[in-house]
């Protein structure tokens, strides 16, 4: 019963995050113009595409209660995450 109510909130939090990128390709967020670059943009859509096609897996695997789809879409989404913060790093603002 914890477990899907924290895959729920997994699912959330994935297919949230996903969108939000996807949202601001074209539009500030936090501290990055996208609208600035497009090689950033581009990374905004693909990145904000994977993660809500994890967070749909992740329903699926929340709903079918497979704990070894669980493991996989939850590895792909900390992998994904991970990617997707490392990549906006070059874009950080340096001072």
């Amino acid at each position: 019963m914890v477990i899907t109510i924290l895959m729920i909130c997994y699912t959330l939090l994935s297919f949230g995050i996903g969108w939000f990128a996807f949202s601001h390709r074209q539009r500030p967020f936090l501290v990055f113009h996208p609208e600035e670059s497009s090689v950033l943009s581009h990374v905004l859509i693909i990145c904000g595409t994977i993660l809500m096609i994890i967070g749909v897996l992740a329903a699926v695997a929340t709903i079918m209660n497979n704990t070894i789809f669980i493991s996989l879409t939850l590895l792909a989404g900390v992998i994904a995450i991970m990617t997707f913060q490392l990549l906006l790093l070059h874009w950080f603002p340096k001072r």
